[in-house]
């Protein structure tokens, strides 16, 4: 049977800078057709001075840099991407050493087609904060759009490895090994995903295409059905459902 399609990347926008913290906020699976999209806050910009004193009414470069990030974050949530990824250059060229707004301008960047420079932003957060588990995420997302999938598949693990409830990174890892070509293991990283998120779509129908490839009709149907059940509109298990109800009709199955 030809390869089903997979789709449906998970991109994920940091509301915070990862951490050890096990209460910290989890990233919301993507809508039908859509990413999960939390904007990485701005550093926070200093009260003081070094020697606990008030500061100075001049800002410093990282209180400059604070407010490019917060007015680009602003104008990345309205659509405006270009001029969101002007202040997140200024903010950059302030504070360099703050792996966020590079993350953030990764994400423009992205959104505006510029590939190569979002990979080098995210590849930076990175080099700053080898633990940023939404920049390794989202530069493998990238490395799958570009065939390079060893590469993605290693950031997809690290994603995990860090954060093993990150049902986005599953579904990722799942999507970038069923287009190598190794359905099996797919299968386990998206029933990963729907075991941490039973209401991600996307994952489910990932999961449905699989059984389809693998010959396994009655479990892609029970799958499809079961999205269109909850979201009668979702038009990837609409169009998986009708393929595997043909493949059941050449098997001779009611």
């Amino acid at each position: 049977m030809a390869l089903a399609i997979f789709g449906a990347l998970g991109i994920i926008v940091a509301t915070r800078k990862p951490g050890p913290d096990p209460s910290a906020p989890k990233q919301l699976a993507a809508p039908p057709g859509t990413a999960a999209v939390q904007v990485a806050a701005a550093p926070a910009a200093s009260n003081t001075n070094l020697s606990g004193l008030p500061k100075a009414e001049e800002a410093t470069d990282v209180d400059k840099a604070t407010e490019h990030v917060q007015i680009g974050n602003q104008l990345l949530a309205q659509n405006k991407v270009n001029e969101a990824a002007e202040e997140y250059r200024k903010a950059v060229k302030l504070n360099p050493d703050d792996e966020d707004t590079h993350y953030n301008l990764a994400l423009a960047l992205a959104k505006l087609g510029q590939l190569e420079e979002a990979k080098k932003e995210y590849e930076e957060a990175l080099r700053i904060y080898p633990d940023y588990v939404e920049a390794h995420n989202n530069l493998a997302n990238l490395l799958v759009r570009e065939g390079h999938f060893d590469d993605a598949i290693q950031h997809f693990n690290k994603a995990i490895e860090l954060d093993p409830k990150n049902a986005n990174a599953e579904n990722n890892l799942g999507n970038a090994l069923a287009r190598t070509g190794k359905i099996q293991d797919a299968v386990v990283h998206f029933q990963a995903a729907l075991n941490l998120n039973p209401k991600y779509n996307d994952a489910r129908n990932n999961l449905a295409s699989a059984y389809l490839v693998l010959g396994q009709v009655e479990n892609a149907i029970s799958e499809y059905s079961s999205i269109l059940q909850a979201d009668p509109n979702f038009q990837p298990a609409k169009q998986g459902l009708v393929r595997a109800l043909e493949a059941r009709a050449k098997t001779g199955k009611q």
